[in-house]
This record gives C-alpha cells, structure tokens and sequence, in this order.
C-alpha cells in the first residue's frame, strides 16, 4: 500500500526545535518498511527541507548544539485565547508548500491509500486538524488516520479532528493490531521486533540533529507524567543504537546526536554504558560527534563511571532532573530526586570535568502545591552549584494524578478547550496556580541569574 506519513505544524504562542524528531512516526515507519509498504513523508517541522529552504529569503541557521528557530506565521488567534496578549503562530512550514506537496503526490502517481497524522502535545491539536482538512481537501480518496499523543490522551476530544480513523493506542503491537484490523498489512515478524531505531531513510538532506530513544517508557510513576500509562518501559540493543548512530551519521553530515530517553540511566552498566563504550571505540566520537541529553537525568542513579564514560564520548549538553527542592513535593510526587540524590550528581559530574557549560538542573515551575518562593530558591541554589537553571512551567496531562488535582477530576470541565492547558497560557485560566505576574517574575529572576552564572567563575 502507499502510505503518508505526516508531521503537522505547531500551532502556539512560542515554539523552539529543541531537537524535534517525530520519533513516534519514524519508529512506526521502520514497521511499516518492515512489511513493504511504499511510503513519503511530509515533516512539516522540517526547518532543512529542500523545497522550504529555497522559498525562504534567509538561510537557515542552527546553534553549535543543532537547535533552532522555526519558521513561523500570525494566524488567526482562537476565540478561545482571545484574553491571551500573545500572537499566535504556525510553526513549520508555509501551508501553501504544503499543499504543493500534497498535489505534487496526487499527480506524480503515489496517491496514497492511507495517511497517518501524528499529534503531540494535547494543546497543539489545531496542527493535525488542519492538516487532515487539508489532506481530505486534496486527495479525497486517501483513508486519513490520526495517531499520537493527543490522540490517545484526548480521545473524545479527538473525535472532532476529521480523521476517519482514530488510533487511541500508543504501545507499538497494539498501534499495529490497529493498522492490521483497519486492513493495513503488518507482518508477524515485525509485530514481535521491538525496533527503536527510527527510520531516517525518509528524509532526503542534511539536517542539524537526529534524534534518538536508546528505551522508551519510564519505570517510575511520577504524578504528573503520563509516560507509564502511555509506553511499557523497553530498552533497545545498545549495537542496534550505535549503529544507526553511526550509519546516520555520516549520511546525513550530522554533529549532534540527542537521546531523548525518559530514564536513560536504568540498567546503566548493561544498556547505557554500554553505549558510550562502543562510541568511543569505534571513534564515532572523533568524527566530531556530541552528544546531548535533554530530557532529564535521573541523578540517584549517575555513578563515576557512567560520568566519566560520557566524558570521554563527548557529552555537551547534561540536564539534571531535579524538578522541585520542595521534600513533600518531592515525595509526594513520585520520589524520583531528593536534593542530597541532585546535589551528589552534580558533584559527580563535576569532579569529573563537566562544567556550567554542560549541566543544568531541569525545573519545573507551577507544580500543584508548589510556590513562588521555591521557584526563587532553586535559582539561589543553581547559582551556589555554578550550574544553570532551566525552568520548564507545568502541563496539566490528562490521565495523571496531577491533572486530577488541578482539575477535580480526570477529564476537562465542560467548555474547557484543551488549548488552555499550555503551560504559557495555564495561568491566565488556573486560578489556584501561580499568577502570570508571578510566572514574569520567575523568568525575569531566571535570565538574571543565568547571566551571572554566564558572566562568573567556571
């Protein structure tokens, strides 16, 4: 069968490529390669795209770490956000490339049986609507399905996108007893491979950064995360890691490789360990490669050998989770980090050579319970440690005990648009929370102390 695998945009007030791979949708095309089916992707998120890159007037740039700026277009704000004083954009690229694309399949001769739309974050719902009305629009024959994220965390409201399939699954053998029953071919043998590795060979250029999950899924239960209910807690052979590692690479001309793991230090001398140790003998690392970790370290269980391993294999970006200095909150909400467990690591990482450049602590600002003056504190703290801070402000997540606790319940109060629970705009409607003078505050400290930090000792 032919199969379109879209990407769609962000629509938000802010939106920066942190390392943004649509992981979900690449692990599921390996699967889908698997059981030949013929595919084209469309990564609307795609700053490098060829036929973007040559619609742009300005050359598109990345920092030193592969990150960057989207390109981005006004639209109009929802009613919904109208009390919001922000603009709000599509992220990605222009809607009328776009549809080119689309066009440009339908008279080339792959005029796809299906598409797949994967989704995101909860609030960023309007991306994968408006790309499924924009598909059913242009290739009316097409099957479109809507999977991801929002789609299995938001099931009723997902009703309203348009799709004519709804995948409400996020466990890759139960996504692929949907696709069989939906009369979508899934070979056994890739329903028994529990493959990672996404599948990079859809893209076509250079790119700034690949991104990878050496495991997925989590083994703690934190109670404002949704990753335990969404994804068993896997681990991928660590050859299969470092050889696409390598393999993608060098096709791709990349210099900087992230993982994106939820808890990538489980089973750190059998599984991430190892990792580093093969990068560093086959001397991928002397190709130039770093490394970046930015989802949040579990600092209880770094050792000396796993920080001196990422030493030698080029680790340049080392974020610490350490989420609240709050005890009770601490305990409370999963009991992944007490501050003596943070405070080791970062000695750890230290005594090892790692610097303010490297480590950071991951915050999370805005927690049920959680207060203005802590988020002040963690700052003071983060500025003792000479290491930076980098605040990240909380998401209700349905299906969380969290959720529940801003809410009262496990589903959104009536009107209620999804569109509300992001974090920059929770404020403005959550009234028990901090208060957007509260949240400015809290930012306006975290750019100060950030340039001291900057401007100090090493």
């Amino acid at each position: 069968m032919k199969i379109l695998l879209i990407n769609p945009w962000i629509y938000d007030v802010a939106s920066y490529d942190y390392w943004l791979k649509p992981l979900g949708l690449l692990m599921l095309a390996r699967k889908l390669h698997e059981s030949n089916h013929e595919m084209r992707l469309i990564d609307c998120l795609d700053r490098y795209d060829p036929e973007f890159t040559s619609l742009i007037e300005k050359p598109v740039k990345s920092k030193w770490n592969g990150t960057g700026k989207f390109y981005s277009e006004v639209v109009k704000k929802p009613s919904q956000l109208a009390h919001v004083p922000r603009f709000f954009k599509r992220y990605g690229i222009p809607k009328k490339l776009f549809e080119q694309k689309l066009n440009h399949l339908k008279t080339s001769g792959f005029y796809p049986d299906y598409a797949f739309v994967t989704s995101a974050m909860t609030y960023w719902y309007p991306g994968p609507f408006e790309a499924i009305k924009t598909v059913k629009e242009i290739l009316p024959q097409t099957t479109v399905v809507l999977g991801g994220n929002y789609a299995n965390l938001m099931q009723d409201h997902s009703k309203l996108s348009g799709a004519d399939l709804v995948c409400k699954k996020s466990k890759m053998p139960e996504v692929l007893d949907f696709l069989s029953l939906n009369g979508i071919d899934i070979h056994e043998t890739s329903k028994k491979n529990r493959d990672l590795i996404p599948l990079y060979d859809l893209y076509d250029h250079p790119m700034s950064h690949l991104v990878f999950l050496t495991s997925l899924g989590c083994p703690y239960r934190c109670t404002y995360c949704a990753t335990p209910f969404l994804q068993d807690f896997i681990q991928e052979d660590p050859q299969n890691i470092v050889e696409a590692i390598d393999r993608y690479s060098a096709m791709f001309d990349v210099k900087s490789i992230a993982f994106f793991d939820d808890a990538i230090l489980i089973n750190h001398k059998n599984h991430f360990d190892k990792i580093l140790e093969m990068l560093i003998s086959k001397n991928i690392i002397k190709r130039g490669i770093i490394i970046h970790i930015p989802n949040g370290i579990h600092a209880k269980l770094l050792t000396q050998e796993t920080a001196e391993l990422m030493m030698k294999a080029n680790v340049k970006t080392i974020k610490v989770a350490l989420e609240t200095i709050n005890p009770q909150l601490q305990s409370s909400t999963g009991g992944k980090v007490t501050n003596n467990e943070f405070f080791r690591a970062v000695k750890i990482l230290k005594q090892t050579g790692f610097t303010k450049n490297e480590i950071a602590a991951f915050i999370l600002i805005n927690l049920p319970g959680q207060g203005f003056q802590e988020a002040i504190e963690v700052h003071d703290i983060c500025k003792e440690l000479d290491i930076m801070p980098e605040i990240n402000e909380y998401t209700p997540i349905p299906g969380t005990v969290d959720f529940q606790r801003v809410f009262g319940s496990d589903r959104l109060p009536d009107g209620f648009d999804p569109l509300l629970l992001n974090n920059t705009i929770l404020s403005y409607s959550w009234k028990n929370g901090l208060t957007i003078d509260e949240i400015e505050l809290i930012k306006n400290y975290n750019k100060k102390v950030v340039r001291e930090i900057k401007n100090g000792g090493s």
